[in-house]
């Protein structure tokens, strides 16, 4: 149209360019929480392997009866790595119990270390995590489902991190 002005707003183009964003980080975070899906791995045995590379664990579906569990891990990424069973109550880790971490040093490239962990574990809903800081958050977890009766063994009790809020004031004793 003749006589229009064309000039750019340069924050109403910000705008749009944050409200991309916004839009491509919210897509991101809906495939990334159903990426946990996949085809159920049973343990039957009390053992598995798990490959770890960057940002994944597989397999990624765990499903076993109560009892003991021994965690076989094979690092076949470019990173070193390491492995925690938390509760899976808040996905997010607030709060919830660790379970077990596995063994040090953390496996180099390459590395393959046959029972990193070993653990008893009673029925309930588990979460293998990376121990590196931030691989949780780019996906390197898997789901573990404990199932049936309580096990011979006696189950590890989980451990929770104290809440910052339930701490003593500065000053006081507690």
């Amino acid at each position: 149209m003749p006589g229009r002005d064309r000039t750019v707003d340069p924050v109403h183009d910000l705008r749009w360019v944050l409200a991309g964003l916004v839009v491509l980080v919210v897509a991101v975070l809906v495939v990334q929480a159903g990426c946990n899906t996949g085809p159920e791995t049973r343990i039957e045995d009390g053992e598995v392997r798990l490959d770890l590379s960057e940002y994944s664990i597989t397999p990624r579906n765990l499903v076993m009866p109560a009892g003991r569990l021994v965690v076989d891990a094979r690092n076949t990424g470019r990173l070193v790595h390491s492995l925690r069973i938390v509760s899976d109550d808040d996905k997010r880790g607030n709060r919830r119990a660790r379970f077990a971490a596995s063994s040090r040093p953390p496996l180099k490239p390459g590395d393959v270390r046959r029972g990193v962990i070993a653990i008893c574990l009673g029925p309930g809903s588990y979460r293998i995590i990376s121990g590196q800081a931030g691989e949780e958050d780019l996906g390197m977890v898997a789901d573990l489902e404990v199932t049936g009766p309580e096990p011979d063994c006696t189950p590890e009790p989980g451990r929770r991190r104290e809440d910052p809020a339930d701490a003593p004031a500065s000053g006081e004793d507690g």
